[in-house]
């Protein structure tokens, strides 16, 4: 029987690159810091983004979805509410209401209910009467917490729960940013 022989540099080389490649731990805490351009979460506390009202009508500033449901218009302003305009005469359409829904993303409808997204709750709003809307049911924690900006490839200050429901994000100068997506 014949003995195969294997130079030693074959031997050693897969636990040699495994013992290069894991075998060092980086130590960051002597690093400096670094300030950079990144996000940081705008928070409301509960209380005030679970505060539905219905309002004048408010100007569009920056509009979302469209939704038709028989002569009104229903605009989505997103993080701030929906806009409610008559529609009747497509020449001069009259701006009825703002159901200001802090936090909103997005709507749906059926029948006279509104459904809206409201931080992490979802509500159902009682649209028929398009002056006085209402709020039917709330589902609590029906979404996950926002703990990250929609955007990718971005550093972002990590969100924190107890300091309320992320609104929105906004981009600030920011030491040692400890999260990314």
């Amino acid at each position: 029987m014949k003995q195969l022989s294997v130079p030693i540099f074959q031997r050693f080389t897969v636990p040699w690159l495994l013992l290069t490649m894991f075998g060092c731990e980086i130590n960051r805490e002597n690093e400096p810091d670094r300030t950079v351009q990144a996000l940081r979460p705008v928070y409301a506390s509960y209380e005030e983004v679970r505060t539905i009202q219905t309002l004048g009508p408010q100007p569009l500033k920056n509009p979302g979805k469209i939704y038709i449901k028989g002569r009104y218009l229903f605009i989505n302003e997103p993080g701030k509410g929906v806009h409610i305009v008559d529609n009747s005469d497509p020449a001069h359409p009259q701006k009825i209401s703002f159901v200001s829904v802090p936090a909103n993303v997005d709507m749906a409808i059926k029948e006279n209910v509104l459904y809206v997204d409201n931080g992490v709750d979802l509500v159902a709003l009682n649209i028929t009467d398009s002056r006085k809307v209402t709020v039917l049911k709330r589902i609590k924690d029906a979404y996950p917490y926002p703990s990250y900006p929609q955007q990718r490839g971005v550093q972002f200050e990590c969100a924190n729960p107890d300091k309320g429901v992320v609104v929105r994000w906004e981009t600030a100068t920011l030491t040692n940013p400890k999260c990314y997506r």
